[in-house]
């Protein structure tokens, strides 16, 4: 198993909660920032797990160019200054073989 960390943007809009992930291109919503943050991990699960499918998990995050690590690295919580939301970088499981 390898894993990346990617980028999940959490901002107001109006009265729900839109989240981004900034490496896959990938939005959701919810009525609170906790929901908001749920959604967009799972969205992003089933992306991945669609790419896997697909055999082009691999070749697409290269293409992004997002890491790939052998070891979980920790995620975290930032204020993001711009729209008063916040930014989390997520760990998030890849079946990739590790070398």
């Amino acid at each position: 198993m390898r894993y990346v960390v990617l980028t999940m943007v959490i901002e107001r809009e109006g009265k729900y909660y839109v989240s981004r992930c900034l490496e896959l291109g990938i939005a959701s919503s919810g009525q609170t920032e906790e929901e908001a943050l749920r959604s967009i991990e799972d969205a992003t699960e089933v992306y991945l797990n669609t790419l896997e499918d697909l055999g082009e998990c691999e070749e697409f995050l290269q293409r992004q160019g997002v890491p790939v690590y052998c070891n979980a690295p920790a995620s975290r919580k930032m204020p993001s200054p711009p729209r008063g939301g916040f930014v989390y970088s997520q760990v998030m499981p890849v079946a990739l073989a590790c070398a």
